[in-house]
């Protein structure tokens, strides 16, 4: 939640410095905003560097060793399902394609990308409740359908307001699975495996992020930009499926 709140501030930040920047050129006025946002991700550095003090564990070995063993049990049938959703998971420049693509102007995207991490912040602390009540998976399950719904809506997009509509239930989505999903993940492997199985799965979310965003980008050219919602939607649907027959949460 409160990761997501800076992306929240951010945004708005940038909207003043656009509207600040107006008289500029287009040139002028981005590189003075990629000046302030690289200048705080500075401070960042310098307060983690000066005043975060990281607490070592007992028995830590600096030895390198993977540990194939991780790659069995519910961990793995996770994966699998993750690598499907993650598929139709393309990059969220495609959403801004879209909303520019229906009459979304430049100077509302950021406020848009505001309004969506808001939603993402105050929605994250209840979903992680909720998960806790009813269980992770169902919590996920509950977020890939939103997902499904959201990806759904933007293929039928015809007017800027359905943007608005679409990104905060968007935030609804990411809210029931970011957190969610990385605490299954914690849940699903043992207690010495789960920095192996933290990088294994942000790295393959990473990985596929190419692929996915090529074959989204492949149908927006060659068949219709609504062709990549519908494809995103229909790896969701599939993965729900696939984890709700797996069984996977303990």
């Amino acid at each position: 939640m409160l990761d997501t709140l800076g992306s929240f501030i951010g945004p708005l930040i940038t909207t003043g410095l656009m509207v600040l920047l107006a008289k500029y050129i287009d040139e002028t006025k981005y590189r003075v905003i990629f000046f302030v946002a690289g200048l705080v991700g500075f401070i960042t550095i310098l307060i983690t560097g000066l005043f975060v003090v990281e607490r070592k564990g007992d028995n830590v070995s600096t030895a390198f060793k993977f540990d194939f063993t991780i790659f069995k049990g519910k961990f793995l049938l996770f994966f699998i399902v993750m690598l499907i959703f993650t598929l139709g998971n393309s990059s969220d420049a495609f959403l801004i394609l879209r909303a520019r693509s229906v009459g979304v102007s430049s100077a509302m995207i950021p406020i848009i990308i505001a309004m969506f991490n808001l939603f993402y912040a105050l929605l994250s602390v209840p979903s992680g409740v909720l998960s806790d009540k009813i269980g992770r998976v169902n919590v996920i399950k509950i977020g890939w359908l939103i997902y499904a719904v959201t990806y759904i809506g933007f293929a039928l997009a015809r007017v800027p307001w359905h943007i608005w509509v679409l990104y905060a239930i968007y935030g609804i989505y990411y809210s029931t699975t970011e957190g969610v999903a990385k605490s299954l993940v914690a849940h699903l492997v043992d207690e010495n495996n789960r920095g192996t199985a933290f990088g294994l799965y942000n790295a393959s979310i990473g990985i596929l992020a190419l692929p996915a965003s090529f074959i989204a980008g492949y149908l927006w050219d060659k068949v219709t930009p609504s062709a990549p919602f519908y494809f995103g939607a229909v790896c969701s649907i599939l993965a729900v499926i696939f984890i709700t027959i797996f069984k996977i949460e303990k």
